[in-house]
């Protein structure tokens, strides 16, 4: 179920002063070769761009980064810029433009912080703060309110018990726990699915959904459907569909993104460049099987020129 298939892996045959050579001949004078700039970057790692960005500044005495930004324009610009950070930062970034943006983005919010191991959490907590001068705590309680705000707090604080290993009575004491709170009226049961959802390791969460489904006779989800509302049910459901399949989640969000009118070219590109060095692959997969098409067929379908390109080349990659 879980076999982490990147599709961006290290390039073989790598030469960072040969691709940093090709990429100041690819924006010298006028006009820029976007191809040739999809070409090298979409097929390193994000380590071996750092390393073509060292050695750049070496050769030309030039920051690579600002380089590529005066080049490029619109969304081949944003992905370019997202593939040449560091992951932490990508994802402080990330965290801050959906806390201080126009209206905050609680997907995404969840979506970052149930993404990282604790240590990940802890580290880019870390980069936040020195990035923003505010912690990350700070700042989502300042931008949250109520539960929602409280279940935030657990999901920064690096408290999930990461262990493989699943006690069957606590695992049956939190389902029961579960399916009580689940049947109350009293606003305060909502720390109970918190505490639990935010804590306990993915494990002891998948056999505390399968417990809770044999004494209740419900799926959980439908359960956090009907009990609950606005940020704190989106929030719940996110965090049971991470833990049952996490590719099945992103594959949902990154149909999201596309489906409709217009596309959220944000969270499609923070995705498929955060996920494409771990489990892209399998992304892909849960993508066809959901929806019966491609993720290639979609990103064709609602991008355009060097943009598409690239998303493509980041995809594409099988082994």
């Amino acid at each position: 179920m879980f076999q982490c298939i990147p599709t961006v892996v290290e390039h073989e045959d790598f030469d960072a002063t040969i691709d940093a050579t090709a990429l100041e001949e690819a924006m010298k004078g006028p006009g820029t070769d976007e191809d040739a700039i999809t070409e090298i970057l979409a097929y390193r790692t994000v380590a071996q761009r750092l390393q073509i960005a060292d050695v750049y500044k070496e050769l030309f005495d030039k920051d690579l980064v600002e380089r590529l930004k005066g080049d490029l324009t619109g969304h081949m610009e944003d992905v370019i810029m997202a593939m040449m950070t560091p992951i932490s930062q990508l994802y402080a970034k990330e965290l801050h433009k959906a806390i201080s943006g126009l209206g905050t983005d609680e997907d995404a919010i969840v979506e970052v912080l149930m993404s990282l191991s604790n240590c990940g959490v802890l580290e880019v907590s870390a980069e936040y703060e020195n990035m923003y001068g505010n912690s990350l705590e700070h700042d989502l309680k300042h931008d949250s309110s109520g539960e929602f705000r409280n279940l935030l707090v657990r999901l920064c604080s690096a408290i999930r018990d990461e262990s493989e290993t699943v006690d069957e009575e606590l695992a049956r004491n939190d389902a029961l726990s579960l399916a009580s709170a689940g049947a109350s009226e009293w606003a305060t049961e909502e720390s109970v699915f918190a505490s639990i959802l935010a804590a306990r390791s993915f494990p002891h969460l998948r056999l505390v959904f399968r417990v809770f489904r044999s004494v209740t006779g419900r799926d959980i989800e439908a359960v956090i459907d009907q009990h609950f509302s606005g940020k704190l049910r989106k929030g719940f459901l996110s965090i049971v569909r991470i833990v049952r399949k996490r590719a099945a989640y992103f594959a949902r969000r990154l149909y999201e993104s596309m489906k409709g009118l217009g596309t959220d070219d944000h969270t499609l590109i923070r995705i498929i460049v955060s996920r494409c060095e771990i489990d892209l692959g399998d992304i892909k997969q849960e993508f066809l099987a959901q929806y019966g098409q491609t993720l290639e067929k979609w990103i064709t379908g609602d991008t355009l020129g060097h943009y598409r390109k690239t998303l493509l080349a980041l995809v594409a990659y099988e082994h």
